[in-house]
């Protein structure tokens, strides 16, 4: 049984296309629990047209996608929590999936998929010789490819409890956060097989933090990484807001962002940025 947690905030447009994703689901033993987290369009009349038992929407005001999924979570009566945004959609036999998974490694607690984007960017994926598999090394393979993301992921409330739920200062990036928290103490499962989908053209998409202290670059702290894989990768994060800030010009927020990493030296930005631009070349070649 599933206890699959969507987070809503302003989506009339998506959130029916998402909801019916779900129950389509090949695997129907599942409820739905909608956090309403204060949105000011239609999203709750369009939630409330939907006629199904399993549908239960909790209100909430305004306090970010982590609040509203750490309230999905304490609301779930299952222990196995799936993720899913309210502008995403799963094809139909992503829980079923998830349930052979969860057959294969009994003794886990953290899975996911693979995921797709709707304007058709390619995506990369693990050359593993397995279909289903353990990930060995989270830190080293999240450099180069996204390997769990918050539309695909399902986690044994044990897991939440114990790495301490969605950091609700953090509402951009804040799934990437949890995941390398998880990650430091258990493995995560992956399937090849593409489940969900994340669709580019919603509305209301999170893009750049205007608040920089929301982001998840802001609370990240290099000095607590045990491994140079996971310095690596945090420090990968740091550099990719400040790289994003100065293309758009927000000095301020970069400035912000250099303070708060001092061990951070211009010279690294520039060196990441130039590195960025390389890499971007030859995918394109």
């Amino acid at each position: 049984m599933f206890s699959v947690v969507i987070p809503l905030y302003n989506k009339e447009l998506s959130i029916n296309e998402t909801v019916q994703s779900v129950l389509c689901q090949s695997y129907q033993l599942f409820e739905v629990i909608i956090v309403n987290d204060g949105s000011t369009d239609n999203s709750v009349s369009v939630v409330e047209g939907i006629e199904d038992d399993r549908v239960r929407i909790v209100h909430q005001d305004n306090q970010g996608v982590s609040t509203a999924r750490n309230i999905g979570i304490k609301e779930a009566k299952y222990d196995w929590i799936a993720f899913l945004d309210a502008d995403d959609v799963w094809e139909q036999y992503h829980l079923e999936e998830i349930s052979k998974m969860i057959k294969k490694f009994p003794d886990e607690k953290v899975f996911t998929t693979t995921f797709k984007y709707s304007d058709e960017k390619p995506i990369i994926n693990h050359s593993h010789k397995k279909s289903i598999y353990k990930v060995e090394d989270y830190f080293d393979i999240a450099l180069k490819e996204s390997i769990i993301c918050s539309s695909n992921a399902v986690i044994n409330r044990s897991c939440l409890e114990k790495v301490g739920m969605f950091d609700s200062r953090i509402h951009y990036g804040e799934d990437l956060d949890l995941w390398a928290r998880l990650a430091c103490d258990f493995h995560i499962v992956k399937s090849k097989l593409v489940t969900a989908t994340y669709r580019i053209d919603a509305e209301n998409r999170a893009g750049l933090a205007k608040n920089v202290k929301a982001s998840v670059a802001y609370h990240i702290d290099l000095r607590n990484a045990k491994t140079k894989e996971e310095r690596e990768y945090l420090l990968k994060l740091v550099l990719e807001r400040m790289v994003a800030y100065i293309r758009r010009y927000k000095i301020k927020n970069f400035l912000i962002l250099k303070k708060r990493h001092p061990e951070i030296s211009y010279k690294n930005v520039v060196a990441f940025a130039v590195f960025r631009i390389i890499d971007k070349i030859i995918k394109n070649k």
